[in-house]
This record gives C-alpha cells, structure tokens and sequence, in this order.
C-alpha cells in the first residue's frame, strides 16, 4: 500500500476563470490554462515515489455549463501539459454530481462529492493507496475536510478564489510548486526519523 498526493484541480493545478458569482471551473477548453509551476510540482511527487491522484468535484456538466466532451478535452490538455515537464498523473476521479443539477441524470446527493471522502475513499481501493499519512491539497475548506476525515495531512493552496479559506488545514501553501516544496521537507524529515 502506497501513501499519495491528492489533488484538488480548479485552483490548484489550472487557474479558476471569472463567473458570475466569482471565480469558477473552466468551461471550455480555450478557459483552461495551467498555474505556473503546477506541472513541475506534479513531477517532484513522482520523484518522491507518492501517486499522484486528482480528485475534484466537477459539476458543470450537472449544471449545463459544458459538455462531456469538453471536460474530456480539458483533462486531456491537463494530462498533455503535466507530461510535457515528465510529470504523471497516476489517478483521476471526478464527482459530477449536483444535488440542484439541471441534468436530471447527475442531481444526486452522493458520497463522492467532497465535502465527503467518496473520491478519496474510492480512489484507495482501487489503487492499493493508504489514506493515512498520504496528502490532500486543494484550495477550499470542502478538500481539507475531505481529506482530515480520512487521515490525511491538509495543505491548503491560496491560488483559489481570495474568498477561499483553509479551515482547520494543516499548512498553507502559495501554490502547488510551494505545496511540493513542504511535502518534500515533511518527507525527509519523516526518513530521517527512520
């Protein structure tokens, strides 16, 4: 069983775009750019030997935003773009539920959406991972609760929205490449006790 990094994306990994009520999801594919220094930040994980696993809530299809095939589209520049600085992301798992979904088919009160640790939860099993001493970082209070209730130790990343607020996390990161840093730091410091 390996321990991970999981990853929220909007405002982690790609930068959030403007909305009506604030900072949003991408939605189209000419929206969505990664943060600086995201990918390189993804390769120091895989160099550290942590899986790399997404775990995002991903309403818009739910909500009539954007398309499946848009979604695809951006994971797949997502993936493009990490591999393009050597980095791998391991796992992928999305929430596209809403509980006020416009799409009748998603307008479901799930366990995988966080707040709640369906992703997470999920993602362990079916990757062989350890939750406990693995690492959650996101950038809203819904990731640091998600991931505190499974073990995790929270990094919370201020490339979200400036309303965003870490809650109870356990360090407050810049961005990822600065989450990567710390996570390096707390891995050498956990080998040298051994």
């Amino acid at each position: 069983m390996h321990r991970a990094v999981f990853l929220d994306r909007d405002g982690v990994i790609n930068e959030m775009v403007p909305g009506g009520d604030g900072p949003d999801s991408p939605r189209s594919l000419s929206e969505f750019r990664l943060i600086g220094g995201a990918a390189s930040a993804i390769k120091r994980f895989n160099e550290l030997g942590l899986p790399v696993v997404v775990v995002s809530n991903q309403p818009g299809i739910a909500k009539g935003k954007l398309s499946a095939e848009d979604l695809e589209a951006m994971t797949a520049i997502m993936r493009l773009k990490v591999s393009e600085e050597f980095g791998v992301i391991d796992g992928l798992y999305y929430c596209l539920h809403h509980p006020q979904a416009v799409v009748v088919d998603y307008r479901v009160d799930c366990d995988c959406r966080k707040p709640r640790a369906g992703l997470l939860t999920m993602a362990a099993r079916e990757m062989s991972l350890t939750l406990g001493g693995s690492y959650m970082v996101g950038d809203q209070l819904r990731d640091m609760t998600a991931g505190k209730s499974v073990g995790c130790t929270t990094l919370f990343v201020t490339t979200g929205a400036p309303s965003h607020q870490p809650g109870e996390a356990d360090y407050v990161c810049n961005d990822l490449a600065d989450a990567a840093r710390l996570i390096a730091e707390l891995e050498e410091a956990s080998l040298a006790v051994y």
